[in-house]
Order: C-alpha cells, then structure tokens, then sequence
C-alpha cells in the first residue's frame, strides 16, 4: 500500500511536470524578443524662407463709392435729377393726398405664393399688401410692403427685405 501510494505520486508529479513544460511556453514566448522599428517615416522640416508682401497701394484714378442716398435713388440717371433723401418732407399731391411710396417686393401667377409672402412680411413686422392686376393670360398678384410717406424710412428697408427674401424690390408711388 505504501508502495502504491509513492507510486501515484509519482507519476502525479510527473504529469504535472509534463503540463507545466507544455504550458509555460505557451503562457510567455522566450524566443527572440521582437525588434520595434524606431525610424520615423514622417521627411525632415523642410526649409521655407518667408514672403513679404508689400503693402498695396491705392491708384490715383478711383472713383469714389456713391453714397446710399446717391445709390437708390429710383428712375433717375444722375445725381442732379434725384431728391435728397434727407430733405424730404410729407407733401401733398394735386388731389390733396399725402405723396407716399411703397415696396414692390414680387409679381406671382400664384395668388397662393404671393399670399405666402405677404404672410411671411407680416410675420417679419412689416405693413403687407397684395393687389391683384388683370394682365393678358391672366391675373397677377403683386406683394407690395408699405406705404410710408418718407422714401427714407422705405430704402432703409429695402435693403433688409432684399437680403432676407433674395429678391430685388421696386421702390414706386404709391397710388391709393
């Protein structure tokens, strides 16, 4: 019996033996230790002198830029038939009605579509208006914003609805 009892013994030692030679190289590789390549594939700095620019220096033969009141002045080819627009009073026309102005922001075949803009005027705080015209095939919706009696107060606005709406307004006489 104690014979057979150093007899598993010994052969439980030596499969344990077996397993742990079978087992540790497989837990941690003693073979040659991996090379990391430590050249840089990224090429030198190369070298960049700076630029001077010099400064740019303005021609003599400009013309200068017109000023806003020059600029939108409406159904006039030089400055000497327009009207200041800072001078401008509240007048009356020859039938007694205050003279007024108003925006011609769009002209639709769609009365829906102008009614969608004037909508959206009207969201925006501006005085919106449609006014239907009968033309040849048809009847057109025009979008006019206004009236104001001061030509003033409407350039000043047309620039704000231009760039908002994409479009290019008519400044025209308002006509009750």
């Amino acid at each position: 019996m104690v014979g057979e009892n150093i007899k598993q013994r010994i052969v439980g030692a030596l499969v344990l033996i077996a397993l742990a030679i079978i087992i540790i190289p497989l837990l941690f590789d003693f073979s040659d230790s991996r090379e990391v390549d430590t050249n840089t594939q990224i090429p030198p700095r190369p070298e960049i002198q700076p630029v001077t620019v010099p400064e740019p220096v303005r021609p003599e033969n400009i013309v200068p830029a017109k000023s806003s009141e020059e600029v939108f002045q409406f159904g006039v080819d030089s400055a000497d038939q327009g009207s200041s627009l800072e001078d401008e009073a509240p007048t009356l026309s020859s039938e007694g009605l205050p003279v007024a102005w108003v925006l011609q922001v769009g002209s639709f075949r769609d009365e829906e579509k102008a009614k969608g803009l004037v909508k959206s005027l009207l969201d925006d705080g501006y005085k919106a208006f449609v006014r239907n015209q009968k033309v040849d095939g048809g009847v057109l919706s025009r979008v006019f914003v206004g009236p104001k009696v001061l030509k003033k107060k409407l350039v000043e606005e047309k620039a704000a609805i231009d760039k908002k709406y994409g479009v290019d307004t008519i400044l025209l006489r308002f006509e009750p």
